[in-house]
């Protein structure tokens, strides 16, 4: 048994173990992530095999190229305006067919075509039968923006388009419901925002589904709001001078609403008071009173009097030494120090004491808020460090570098002080407010905001040319100068000039850029730049920079695409196409099998069937580890090969025959007709060979994939065909 497994034996062991495994086993599948196909393991993976047009059909694509940006900067050039959307469209087609081309694919073709004034490009593959594969594939785009901060005052006319913008996205979404995401996803960079919200209570959204619940509880499932104007949430922040900055974000909102889902509740919160307050339009106060020793209504619980509703929110900072407080800032003009400024902004803050010291709420002109409620100390101390716990005085006074510190006390709570604050809700119908507590309404939904007015504007040279990402050239990572990783972009020569330009002339402001709409940073622009290339800091790892690089590169694109409309493209050929093909092939093996078993008997027969199932095993196995498409010319390719793959079984048989005439044992004969034959089997095969490049080198699919296929069953013919024939043969004539 050791001398029947040499080193080739089991070296073709190995190949044909192997090629049967990927056969049965091995199938490609698409990987939406990294944009690639790549090889799975599945149990029924013999029919699945890539398919071509003519088999299976293909998927056709349109997208609208949304030129928003590009209209609103050359909005008064026409000619300007053109000039770049031909340049964008250039820069999208090529880049298509460059994602195309890296999967194996060139059946394909992309144009643009001009419906209702708008640009449209149209890409049809003709491999690609699933929809949602094809979708992954054209539709991802980078698009890099560089903005500038919006300081000039925000005119009517540019709120009223404002006013259009959010109407016209209305209308587009209003019958386009599918499409809520595609349509209004990452455009942050124009001040427009898509959120969905799962399963949340109405005290859990914006301010202006608050103010408008009629709105949100009268729109039906799988429908659309009405538009609704103004406020949509409002925040507060403290600045770097410690001045409290309230800001509203007015604008347009409109939501999709997906779901309602009512619940029992298990309990009562605070939220829970508030948000049936504002479902039954009752009016509760901003700011929750302050009781000590409160013993009526346990911690957590409610009381309607009359039509007063009181609900216990619990014990303030139970345990621990707390204050009521009201803390102001005051900042000293340090523009020039001299000490009359600091006289005068002395006696302002003699004047604000004594103000404060006369009515606790007092507004004073120089001073800000920054804090008003109830504090434990240990806050207290890590927001003023030299706040004195001793000091019992009404209005107390800390000095820091910057900014001065008045401190109102309004009460003091010991250890052993008991503090609660409540919540009270006016007109109230308690029989009412009881059933609408019984149970929640959980809301499943997509919406728009679209802000009145822009925090940033598109960087433009003062020539008016638009920095954007039409000029990308490739993206690479690098180190910042304190060790960190960052992402460098590169442009061509006409962006080095605009860049330059644009940096030279906005020094000491922020540059924001932006990808998929949405702000990766925003630095300082410290001295203008003109080497060509930009430094995108956001706080990267070294695995998020070199993903967000290979994105940048693989999918950067000038514009957004919108898909459009989806469809799919029948096959070429009737549907029976393929069988009679398959048909075909089985009926050449047959044919092949039959004519070899009368010509040479029953053990050759054998051999050319092992030898021709070795090696169509083995094709099959290249085919699916290549990710071949399988097409008609591709079976019409396989039948050929097995026809001429026959010859060198015929050839050696004849050798062989002619060696047994002249008395060579079988072992000698085997050798010698291999030998012998070897030289016909190549140079028959070479020439093959060469048309088989000739034909891959034509721009004609049918012909370029047969030829690939010729020239793969060659190099099968001579390194594995003709190899086992000879094995099989001295195995089969093997003296027992």
């Amino acid at each position: 048994m050791k001398s029947f497994w040499n080193t080739r034996r089991k070296v073709y062991g190995a190949i044909i173990f192997l090629s049967a495994f990927i056969v049965f086993f091995v199938w490609r599948t698409f990987n939406s992530e990294k944009m690639s196909r790549q090889l799975s393991f599945t149990w029924n993976a013999i029919t699945n095999f890539r398919k071509w047009l003519d088999i299976s059909g293909g998927t056709r694509l349109t997208y609208r190229i949304a030129y928003d940006t590009y209209e609103q900067t050359y909005s008064g050039n026409t000619a300007e305006l053109a000039a770049v959307k031909s340049t964008v469209e250039n820069i999208i087609t090529k880049n298509i067919d460059s994602r195309i081309s890296k999967l194996w694919v060139s059946d394909y073709k992309s144009f643009t075509q001009q419906l209702d004034n708008e640009t449209q490009i149209v890409v049809e593959i003709w491999w690609v039968a699933d929809l949602d594969q094809a979708k992954e594939l054209i539709g991802k785009t980078v698009e890099l923006e560089f903005k500038l901060p919006n300081e000039k005052e925000w005119t009517d006319a540019e709120k009223a388009e404002r006013t259009t913008i959010a109407k016209n996205l209305y209308s587009d979404l209003l019958d386009n419901t599918d499409k809520f995401e595609a349509i209004a996803w990452s455009r942050q960079s124009e001040n427009i925002v898509y959120n969905k919200y799962n399963k949340v209570t109405l005290s859990q959204l914006p301010n202006i589904y608050q103010d408008n619940v009629s709105v949100l509880n009268e729109t039906q499932e799988w429908k659309i709001s009405p538009l609704m104007e103004w406020e949509y949430y409002s925040y507060q922040y403290q600045d770097e001078s410690g001045n409290v900055q309230n800001i509203d974000m007015n604008g347009y909102t409109f939501f999709h609403m997906i779901s309602k889902e009512k619940w029992s509740r298990s309990g009562v919160s605070l939220s829970d008071i508030l948000e049936v307050a504002t479902s039954l339009w009752a009016t509760y106060d901003e700011k929750f009173n302050l009781v000590k020793d409160w013993t009526d209504i346990n911690s957590g619980s409610y009381n309607v009097e009359w039509t007063v509703l009181k609900y216990n929110n619990g014990e303030v900072y139970p345990n621990e030494e707390a204050y009521d407080v009201r803390i102001l800032a005051m900042i000293p003009d340090t523009t020039t120090e001299t000490e009359a400024n600091q006289a005068a902004f002395d006696n302002e803050v003699n004047s604000a004491k004594d103000a404060l010291l006369a009515d606790n709420d007092a507004e004073i002109a120089e001073a800000s808020p920054v804090h008003e409620w109830i504090i434990s100390n240990t806050e207290l101390k890590t927001a003023i460090p030299s706040f004195d716990a001793n000091n019992t005085d009404a209005v107390q006074t800390y000095e820091t570098e910057w900014i001065t510190y008045l401190v109102v006390l309004k009460d003091r709570k010991s250890p052993t002080d008991h503090w609660y604050n409540f919540a009270t809700v006016n007109w109230v119908n308690k029989e009412e407010f009881n059933k609408a507590l019984e149970s929640q309404t959980f809301y499943t939904l997509e919406e728009v905001f679209v802000q009145d007015k822009l925090a940033w504007v598109n960087a433009q040279s003062s020539d008016w040319k638009l920095l954007n990402g039409a000029n990308f050239k490739y993206a690479s990572v690098s180190t910042s100068q304190l060790g960190e990783p960052v992402v460098l972009i590169s442009f061509d020569d006409m962006w080095k000039a605009i860049f330059c330009d644009i940096t030279e002339n906005n020094i000491g402001k922020q540059m924001a850029i932006f990808i998929w709409g949405e702000l990766i940073t925003s630095p300082v622009i410290q001295a203008k730049i003109c080497d060509g290339s930009a430094q995108i800091d956001g706080n990267f790892t070294a695995e998020s920079a070199k993903e967000l690089t290979n994105q940048l590169n693989d999918w950067a694109l000038p514009a957004p695409l919108v898909l459009m409309q989806e469809e799919k493209v029948s096959p070429t050929l009737w549907e029976n196409a393929f069988n009679w093909a398959l048909l075909a092939m089985g009926i050449g093996f047959l044919a092949i099998w039959l004519y070899m078993s009368f010509i040479y008997g029953w053990k050759k027969w054998l051999v050319s069937l092992i030898s021709l199932s070795v090696y169509t095993m083995v094709l099959f196995a290249i085919v699916k580890i290549i990710d071949y498409a399988l097409s008609l010319s591709w079976i019409a390719a396989i039948i050929l090969s097995i026809w001429m793959a026959v010859d060198a079984n015929v050839l050696i048989f004849e050798r062989m025959r002619e060696e047994k005439e002249n008395k060579k044992s079988d072992s000698e004969a085997i050798n010698i007709a291999y030998d012998r034959s070897w030289n016909a089997i190549r140079d028959g095969q070479i020439s093959t060979w060469m048309i088989g490049l000739l034909l891959m080198l034509m721009w004609i699919n049918m012909f370029k994939w047969f030829g690939t296929m010729l020239v793969i069953w060659v190099l099968l013919t001579l390194l594995i065909n003709a190899p086992v024939i000879k094995e099989l043969l001295h195995i089969f004539y093997r003296k027992k």
